[in-house]
């Protein structure tokens, strides 16, 4: 019987209710993301009001959780690279509910802010891992999609934080968003008892018993005591010089770009549209189902990048995206009737919103395993940057007073400068040195194939 690699029994393996539950676990992690980081853009206005806080005030505390999602994609997720991504999901998750419904009882920005920062810090490790996790367990046929169909579900949260603003605020007042919050608490017995760890980290780490249970889950039809590891390179700490080595330095800057310039985008319209809207002279529950309209285009169009992605390549789905960004925004300039204005904004959505998940799922292809985690989480840290940038940019324009059609067009040349970086990024994957040591308790092969389109 020829020997095979972890990756070879994953990637070939029969969708079956293992894969689906996964899928549903970290769909649900992802609209925990989702409801976390729009909720705040939902009672901005309701927060100027109370606390009195001028524009650019509400738009640095809307950075906060941008601040520590910066922090903990950069420093806390790649821990997962040696303690495994299944204990570090389940702290996060506990960590950034539990912090979430405090807000409800904030007393002012300060204690607000603080309590954002947490959070963001606990989602920002939690997102990259639960993607990558995704990833890792999916058949190679459907990674794309499965990454992206989990990413869409971020959408489905801010669907769900804008409808409950609506609704839960007239009786609660902004607390109530944040009451909400905290039901993910619920979800943290489920994740202990049904939550894989990472095939792949189970075979670097040559937990070899572990690691069988886990293969068995995802094909139970198959033989897999001569299992094998994929190479990687000599054990060791993983270090942030590793992206860089080996002619991978310009890839990786041009990945940062993009992922700034998609994340800039994406919390900045989430963060400010119900105000920008308000400015414009819309009431603010009808602000607010624009927000809503925003989400929805971003939850189809994450679901069509991926189907797109699979059949096409990462590269030109990711330009094509970055380009209606800009185009739908401009559009938006010209002061449309709202069928026109409400396509626009779908428009928006599905590619701002949609690129997000596009580019996690690139990242995930485009980083080997043993880097991964440090990969896909400077990458998602880096571009905090940019979505740190985007309520602070938000809160600058509005208290700028500019026309509403001038806002608008500053927020579409993120998306220009994302579509050029994309289009430079080379085609091939991560470049890394081949290993001859084998790995403790399981068997090392030189995987078949160095590189692959992205």
């Amino acid at each position: 019987m020829s020997q095979q690699t972890v990756t070879s029994v994953v990637g070939k393996a029969r969708l079956n209710g293992f894969h689906v539950g996964v899928l549903v676990m970290c769909s649900l992690l992802m609209i925990v993301d989702g409801y976390d980081m729009v909720s705040y853009g939902t009672v901005i206005s309701h927060l100027m009001d109370e606390w009195n806080m001028d524009p650019v005030t509400a738009g640095t505390l809307g950075s906060a959780a941008l601040v520590g999602m910066l922090v903990g994609g950069m420093f806390i997720a790649p821990l997962a690279d040696t303690h495994g991504r299944r204990p570090l999901m389940i702290t996060c998750v506990t960590v950034a509910s539990a912090a979430s419904l405090a807000c409800a009882f904030a007393t002012g920005p300060v204690q607000l802010g603080a309590l954002r920062l947490v959070v963001g810090a606990a989602l920002g490790a939690l997102v990259p891992n639960f993607i990558a996790l995704t990833g890792e367990l999916a058949p190679q046929r459907s990674k794309a999609l499965f990454v992206t169909l989990v990413s869409c579900f971020y959408s489905v949260g801010g669907i769900a934080a804008a409808v409950f603003a609506i609704y839960v605020e007239p009786l609660w007042t902004w607390r109530g968003v944040f009451y909400i919050a905290g039901a993910p608490l619920l979800l943290v017995p489920v994740l202990l008892r049904h939550l894989p760890e990472s095939p792949e980290y189970l075979a670097v780490n040559g937990d070899r018993e572990r690691l069988l249970a886990v293969l068995r889950r995802v094909d139970p039809t198959g033989d897999h005591g001569g299992v094998v590891a994929d190479e990687r390179p000599a054990a060791g700490k993983v270090r942030l010089s590793q992206l860089f080595t080996g002619g991978n330095a310009l890839n990786n800057v041009l990945i940062w770009v993009f992922f700034a310039m998609c994340m800039l985008l994406s919390y900045g319209l989430n963060t400010w549209l119900p105000k920008l809207m308000q400015t414009a002279g819309y009431p603010l529950g009808s602000a607010l189902w624009n927000l809503v309209v925003l989400n929805l285009g971003g939850m189809i169009g994450a679901v069509a990048g991926g189907w797109l992605a699979d059949r096409w390549t990462y590269r030109g789905t990711l330009v094509l995206y970055f380009v209606l960004a800009s185009v739908s925004l401009v559009g938006l300039a010209f002061d449309p009737n709202a069928v026109v204005l409400n396509l626009l904004l779908f428009v928006a959505g599905a590619a701002t919103i949609g690129v997000l998940a596009i580019i996690h799922a690139f990242a995930v292809e485009y980083y080997p395993a043993h880097v991964r985690s440090t990969g896909v989480g400077w990458a998602a840290g880096v571009g905090r940057i940019g979505a740190i940038g985007g309520p602070t940019l938000g809160g600058a324009l509005l208290a700028m007073e500019l026309p509403f059609q001038q806002n608008f067009i500053a927020v579409a040349v993120p998306g220009a400068i994302g579509a050029v970086a994309v289009a430079l990024v080379a085609g091939k994957r991560f470049r890394t040195a081949p290993r001859s040591e084998p790995v403790a308790g399981v068997t090392s092969r030189r995987g078949s194939e160095e590189t692959r389109k992205v």
